[in-house]
């Protein structure tokens, strides 16, 4: 990977979704009510877990990628490993990349590219089962095809598009553009749940420099 492009990932802002499961002697209801989370950082139900929450930056604000973003997410870490958090196979972490500073060109140029590599990126990070098949579906490869600027726009201005095919207006694939309305970013879904810091950091590295790889080649 060009080392120019790892210089530049601290231009990008970021958000992100750490997904985790607490033992049943804990309620999540009540630690969520109680708010007990860093400043910066607040914790929310996920309808998709049984009985664990999501911890993300608050109030949708945006991170760069730098020493106090690491020392954050290792902060938030420590709390949920202090209320016995835990990972489960149905936790993922997803990861927003804001697309404020990309042009719809370059965002479909990163779509496209994604779905051509789809195949080694999920055997890479070693994508699990119950999640392709639920909230991190591969998207299909067909969809590489038409994946146009007029699509982007659609779905930044209104949040689906006119074109009917599932990938266009469901968020459950392993990259989801409808939050490209909510949020301006892509929606990076397909990383298991994790609570290593490490391997966060290398989730995050990872994926600013192939969003900065993508937008590239769309030149």
């Amino acid at each position: 990977m060009p080392k120019t492009l790892i210089k530049n990932i601290n231009k990008l802002r970021f958000g992100i979704e750490i997904e985790v499961e607490f033992p049943h002697t804990k309620d999540s209801y009540v630690l969520i009510a109680k708010h007990r989370i860093i400043r910066g950082w607040e914790m929310d139900y996920d309808g998709s877990l049984d009985n664990g929450a999501e911890y993300r930056p608050k109030e949708k604000n945006r991170l760069y990628y730098n020493e106090d973003c690491i020392d954050q997410i290792k902060e938030i870490i420590g709390l949920i490993k202090a209320h016995r958090g835990n990972i489960k196979p149905s936790c993922g972490l997803h990861i927003h990349v804001d697309m404020k500073n990309f042009t719809n060109k370059e965002i479909c140029n990163i779509i496209k590219t994604f779905i051509k590599k789809q195949d080694t990126i999920y055997r890479r990070f070693k994508v699990l089962k119950i999640r392709q098949d639920d909230s991190a579906q591969k998207i299909p490869v067909n969809i590489k095809k038409i994946v146009k600027e007029k699509i982007i726009q659609e779905i930044k201005d209104t949040g689906q598009s006119s074109n009917d095919n599932s990938y266009f207006n469901d968020r459950h694939y392993g990259l989801n553009l409808l939050s490209l309305n909510e949020h301006n970013t892509l929606e990076f879904r397909f990383f298991n749940g994790t609570i290593q810091s490490k391997r966060i950091k290398s989730y995050l590295c990872w994926v600013l420099n192939f969003c900065l790889n993508g937008a590239k080649s769309a030149k």
